[in-house]
């Protein structure tokens, strides 16, 4: 994305530092997991270790006749920061009394606070499962040492390509079923959230959520049932009636826009100084991120957003990236940035707006008129570094003078003024400014 002209003097330097910041720090991501562990058993020594816990993250529990397996591929959901990174791993149904596997997260517990879940599901085979008109299994929940909660069920639908997802706070008395089937080997978005409250705490589940706002509403919410005092585990469960599915990109957090949601942009800043604008910003997570489209708009001339440089993107990564841009061309007053964030397929998204305020006097300029075309009235606007005598007049297409818009001593810094051609007839003209020290010409086109 680069443009920019070159500056000549500066008088007053002034910096003014604006930054925004989607995600606040108070927000916290619990665990992110892409399973990017060598193919066999996932609680095996893969890290090097030698705690027989793989990347120190999960452990056996309970032990049972079937390990949970690492396997090769990946599952993918649109906007989900977590898609088609790492492996996946399966869990077999079937087995004799349970086994799985959990994971430990720092409690969390108190009224207002959330906890969230999310993962990629693939039911890859109901030959296991009860069958539709049964009260299904369980496979995954938050937990304790002594406690569950969060249930999600599982059961054959109406054939066995189909099968059912249920939600239970404590047990199947709250049980309570998603009403569409889900189809075997397609990948889903699962989302789980444990709301701590005053009164009855909330469980809910969404399936496959639409990722491009704020927080839809849950497909399933529950509060009946025992309330937890505190959870700090996560649990995959293989059991006798679970089936077989597949499990990618996990994430763990206490707030929806770092479990489901991509987080693109976790800050934003600007700051101005003697040789241009520094423009910082931070990812967390990218997601088929192609790059970053850099818009300035000038707050005082009020001028349309123009591109001025274009920074690749990481395309997928699940670890803090950095990047930074500077402008060096300094315009007086208020001057705004923000970002457009393109993904690999073309659909786009713009962060919150920057602004720096200077009062930095580069150079002698004339701008591009404003509207260009226009009907009837347009802005001329200009900047002075130093007390000036300024004419500016206004000639048509042979070279006549049309109107001579000033002719005076004007003070340093950013002027606007304002030419009326309602008495012109449509066509092309010539505005000229002139000053002791710089000169300029500029067209601009008048449309009836």
């Amino acid at each position: 994305f680069p443009h920019g002209g070159v500056m000549r003097k500066l008088y007053i330097p002034f910096i003014l530092l604006f930054a925004f910041t989607q995600v606040g720090f108070g927000q916290t991501l619990l665990l992110e997991e892409n399973l990017d562990y060598t193919i066999g058993e996932l609680t095996a020594d893969n890290d090097g270790s030698g705690d027989d816990v793989s990347g120190g993250k999960w452990s056996e529990s309970p032990s049972g006749s079937f390990n949970v397996e690492v396997k090769d591929g990946n599952l993918n959901y649109t906007d989900y920061p977590s898609s088609n990174i790492g492996r996946q791993i399966s869990l077999n149904g079937g087995a004799t009394g349970r086994s799985g596997v959990e994971t430990t997260f720092s409690p969390i517990t108190g009224d207002g606070s959330t906890l969230y879940a999310s993962f990629l599901l693939k039911v890859t085979s109901t030959l296991d499962m009860d069958i539709s008109t049964s009260g299904g299994d369980y496979f995954c929940a938050f937990t304790t040492s002594t406690i569950k909660r969060n249930y999600i069920y599982v059961k054959q639908g109406s054939t066995s390509l189909k099968y059912s997802l249920g939600l239970a706070k404590t047990s199947t008395l709250s049980l309570n079923w998603y009403s569409i089937e889900l189809d075997v080997n397609s990948a889903y978005l699962v989302v789980i959230s444990y709301v701590f409250q005053s009164g009855d705490d909330l469980c809910r589940l969404w399936i496959n959520p639409d990722l491009t706002g704020d927080e839809p509403s849950p497909d399933i919410e529950i509060t009946a049932g025992t309330d937890a005092l505190t959870l700090e585990m996560f649990q995959f469960l293989q059991r006798t009636l679970s089936g077989d599915m597949d499990i990618d990109g996990i994430r763990i957090a206490t707030d929806w826009s770092l479990a489901p949601l991509p987080v693109e942009l976790t800050s934003f800043t600007a700051i101005s100084m003697t040789k241009g604008v520094m423009l910082n910003w931070s990812t967390a997570t990218e997601v088929n991120n192609y790059g970053f489209s850099i818009e300035r708009k000038s707050g005082i001339d009020n001028r349309e957003w123009e591109e001025i440089s274009f920074v690749e993107g990481h395309g997928n990564s699940n670890s803090p990236k950095d990047y930074s841009f500077v402008d060096n061309t300094l315009a007086i007053g208020e001057v705004s940035y923000r970002l457009k964030q393109i993904d690999t397929d073309g659909a786009f998204e713009y962060s919150d707006v920057v602004t720096v305020t200077s009062t930095n006097l580069a150079k002698y300029e004339l701008h591009q008129n404003h509207p260009n075309p226009f009907n009837p009235s347009t802005v001329i606007s200009f900047t002075l570094p130093e007390l000036s005598y300024v004419n500016i007049t206004v000639y048509n297409a042979i070279g006549q003078k049309v109107m001579e818009l000033v002719n005076e001593q004007m003070d340093a810094g950013f002027h606007n003024v304002n030419f009326d051609g309602s008495s012109l007839s449509t066509g092309f003209y010539f505005y000229r400014l002139e000053t002791p020290n710089y000169s300029k010409t500029m067209k601009m086109i008048l449309l009836r």
